[in-house]
């Protein structure tokens, strides 16, 4: 008797009732899998007005250079001349996977911090 039978002798020696319920769990698990897949967070879709980037540096750090100098011990123009020498080696583009990429800005301010 064969240990590990084709997947084709298991059909044959299922009756119709074992078939059927194979199936419908087959397109449960696989459904499951997409909708897994497909669902974005709320936290992912807002990060652009209401992430901590935007709110703190944007709406707050960049209007107080002094502020901006303690979190960050650099001078605005310090940070973006920093910024403008390394942008084009820390820019991602879009892609399936992620289509909005974090800002060379945002990867900037992560990594001073």
């Amino acid at each position: 008797m064969l240990t590990n039978p084709p997947r084709v002798l298991l059909f044959i020696m299922m009756d119709d009732l074992d078939l059927a319920l194979l199936i419908v769990l087959e397109d449960e698990e696989s459904s499951e899998e997409e909708s897994k897949r497909s669902k974005e967070s709320d936290i992912f879709k807002n990060r652009a007005t209401e992430g901590a980037y935007e709110i703190l540096i944007c709406r707050h750090l960049h209007c107080n250079e002094e502020k901006f100098r303690q979190y960050f011990r650099l001078t605005p123009v310090l940070f973006d001349y920093v910024l403008n020498y390394i942008k084009d080696d820390i820019t991602s583009k879009p892609c399936n996977r992620n289509k909005k990429p974090i800002s060379p800005e945002q990867k900037l301010s992560l990594f001073i911090r």
